[in-house]
């Protein structure tokens, strides 16, 4: 219900917010009668999507405090707490905005200026409650209002004018529909230049360290939306340096079909961010003050091991087990470990160990977060529980590990700025523009390893 939740409130936004914006600065003249009906329609589906999507997420919210659905209770949460305001105020956003319509095609600039209000307004109540909400400081909040409008105003302008724009349109109409698409090019580098800003500093923020991006499910979540959006990115990339300066000179080019599949791959990206913001940031890595030795039963034999700290949020484990005479026990082919946090539920941390000799083994294990957790030691069908209570790593300097990924990074950016020569270049009907393309995608393969490698 809560991924739902999300769902419907960000494709909600981005319908409704977004097509104002589609109305008001991309559209203009090249949208005929016909078409713009379709654009009233798409907006008032998205407003009926962000009021049912803060509605669910207010239910689901108030059902997981009280374990069961209770109507009494919504009012009270609606009225007594944060999230309940915002929901509110963002249903007042919405009918505000409903009144002030879509905008004429040329519209004022006091009426651009009251949507553009009342637009941030409704954006503004999804960030005061988001993660970043719950951080201190005002930064954080307006990092992620910028990430949510350069989505927001770019994803719903784009979506709009894949679907709604006469792309085989005639002659007459062609001057029109190419400057509504160089229009939205525009926003959409504006707009991804916003978003890969306060992206980048949210992970900063959120993050730990590179570790947490491949062994937490937030980080794992993450890494999808990243590959996702690399390719809208990739196909605006095109769009803008090679498709569209082609239709300046009059060159055949399908720019309505990169388009489309751009679209597709934005609302991708809406569904998995609503798997993202259903999941908990990592908070500080786990770690242990000292090493941790136990001694427990399990079945026939003695298992004696210890257990310490590596890299923050992983840790070693080294086991013995022994029967009553002290000797190894022979008929042990196989230990697994199953850790589980006892302090909320989450999925569980699965490891198998490597015998290194008889009756010894050794492995190791990630733990996402801080807190008291149960490893249960199975070997032989019998299982012995040990808790293991871990600490906050604290850093001598925070965000050091970040550190280590800036010389790939900085391989990444100058090769990505030969990869942008060369589109532009070609855009422009230029010969020998594969070597910069060819060489700036070496360089951002050779960053990423870079950066791999020095995470390692």
């Amino acid at each position: 219900m809560q991924v739902a939740a999300k769902a419907a409130l960000f494709l909600g936004v981005v319908l409704l917010v977004g097509g104002g914006v589609f109305a008001r600065w991309v559209a203009r003249d090249a949208v005929h009668r016909d078409l713009w009906r379709r654009l009233r329609a798409g907006i008032w589906a998205g407003a009926l999507l962000l009021v049912a999507g803060s509605a669910l997420d207010v239910i689901d919210t108030v059902s997981r405090a009280l374990g069961s659905f209770d109507p009494s209770a919504i009012l009270p949460y609606l009225s007594e707490t944060r999230h309940g305001n915002a929901v509110l105020a963002r249903t007042a956003a919405v009918g505000l905005l409903l009144m002030l319509g879509m905008g004429h095609r040329r519209p004022a600039a006091a009426e651009r200026a009251a949507f553009a209000t009342l637009g941030l307004g409704a954006l503004a109540t999804i960030s005061v409650v988001s993660h970043a909400g719950a951080q201190p400081g005002f930064l954080p909040v307006s990092a992620d209002l910028g990430h949510l409008v350069g989505v927001t105003t770019w994803g719903g302008a784009l979506v709009y004018g894949a679907w709604l724009l006469p792309w085989r349109a005639s002659r007459a109409a062609g001057a029109a529909v190419e400057g509504a698409a160089a229009r939205l090019s525009t926003l959409g580098l504006y707009s991804i230049t916003l978003i890969a800003a306060t992206g980048v500093y949210a992970a900063l923020v959120q993050l730990w360290g590179p570790l947490a991006l491949t062994d937490t499910p937030y980080g794992r979540v993450l890494l999808v939306k990243l590959a996702v959006v690399s390719g809208v990115a990739a196909i605006a990339a095109i769009n803008r340096w090679v498709v569209l300066p082609s239709l300046t000179r009059g060159a055949a080019a399908r720019l309505g079909g990169f388009v489309k599949i751009e679209s597709l791959l934005l609302l991708a990206v809406l569904g998995v961010t609503a798997v993202l913001v259903s999941q908990a940031p990592p908070g500080a890595p786990p770690t242990l003050s000292r090493p941790l030795t136990f001694q427990n039963a399990v079945g026939p034999w003695m298992a004696r091991g210890t257990v310490e700290r590596r890299d923050p949020g992983r840790f070693a484990i080294d086991l013995r087990l022994q029967g009553t005479s002290g000797a190894p026990a022979p008929t042990v082919t196989a230990v697994d470990l199953t850790l589980t946090m006892l302090d909320m539920e989450m999925a569980p941390v699965r490891t198998r160990l490597a015998q290194v000799r008889p009756g010894t083994y050794q492995g190791t294990f990630f733990l996402p977060m801080t807190g008291q957790w149960q490893m249960i030691i199975h070997a032989g069908g019998s299982t012995a529980r040990v808790p293991i209570r871990t600490d906050e790593a604290v850093f001598i300097q925070p965000l050091s590990p970040w550190k280590a990924v800036l010389p790939g990074v900085a391989v990444v950016l100058v090769g990505l700025g030969l990869v942008i020569a060369g589109l532009r270049r070609m855009g422009a009907g230029a010969r020998g523009s594969w070597w910069e393309l060819g060489a700036g995608a070496t360089l951002v393969i050779v960053g990423v390893g870079l950066a791999v490698r020095a995470v390692r």
